[in-house]
């Protein structure tokens, strides 16, 4: 019994966060496969607000994060990984949405369920509108 209290400990995985009033910006957000909702994190900051780290407490099992740059100059990188958390996150996909000034990856590219799940999460997820298809922005 004791052994399966230590393996379902959660594990702290921590990421950079900036927000400058130029525009700048860095965030990671990790969604649940399982529930397909955003892992609560708690967010400490300078006293400014505008630099800190984001830190998650997550068991064993799959994530999918959500990473956002802006730098200063407007220039955008998004990716989103598969992970694997055993201990340490593995990355088993990854995906370049967007890359400086222009999308590299539709969400209608990506697989089904991955699409879906962003999607369904587009409203707390910083930046997605960089990530949005064309044709679900006309409809």
């Amino acid at each position: 019994m004791e052994e399966n209290k230590t393996s379902t400990k959660p594990k702290i995985f921590s990421f950079s966060y900036r927000r400058t009033g130029m525009g700048a910006r860095d965030d990671t957000i990790i969604i649940s496969f399982r529930t397909g909702k955003i892992i609560k994190s708690k967010l400490h900051t300078s006293k400014t607000g505008s630099h800190g780290v984001r830190s998650y407490a997550l068991l064993p099992g799959r994530y999918l994060v959500y990473s956002v740059t802006r730098t200063n100059l407007n220039n955008t990188y998004i990716t989103v990984k598969v992970v694997e958390v055993n201990g340490e996150m593995k990355v088993l996909q990854e995906w370049k949405l967007y890359e400086g000034k222009e999308q590299k990856i539709a969400l209608s590219q990506l697989p089904k369920n991955i699409a879906e799940i962003l999607r369904n999460n587009r409203n707390e997820l910083p930046l997605s509108h960089y990530i949005e298809d064309q044709n679900l922005i006309s409809q």
